[in-house]
């Protein structure tokens, strides 16, 4: 699940490297035009590091047996950085999607 999340984060960041070229080459609508594709890898990208922690947090609570201590069950800080990394992928993709023609002047 984790490396699916990753694979849709990249694919964010291509579709929005991609647009930037098509915006700077061609017309600068496509660059907002790819925004929304930047905006709709990203967050199945959250949806999918949402979906796998609570299935790694599931899996953790499954195994404790009662009277047993609970173990830490926080993210790794791996986790954490893909998820604030898919977070700021949204908002750049949801300025992109709605400015993205005007940040591109010649």
């Amino acid at each position: 699940m984790h490396r699916r999340a990753s694979l849709f984060l990249l694919l964010a960041w291509g579709f929005g490297i991609t647009g930037l070229l098509l915006g700077v080459f061609l017309e600068p609508m496509w660059f907002a035009r790819f925004g929304s594709l930047v905006v709709l890898f990203a967050v199945m990208s959250e949806y999918a590091l949402l979906h796998g922690e609570f299935d790694v947090l599931y899996r953790k609570l499954d195994k404790l047996d009662v009277g047993e201590d609970i173990p830490d069950l926080s993210p790794s800080k791996w986790q954490r950085k893909k998820v604030w990394a898919a977070h700021l992928t949204v908002v750049v993709g949801t300025l992109v999607w709605g400015f993205g023609d005007l940040f591109i002047w010649f």
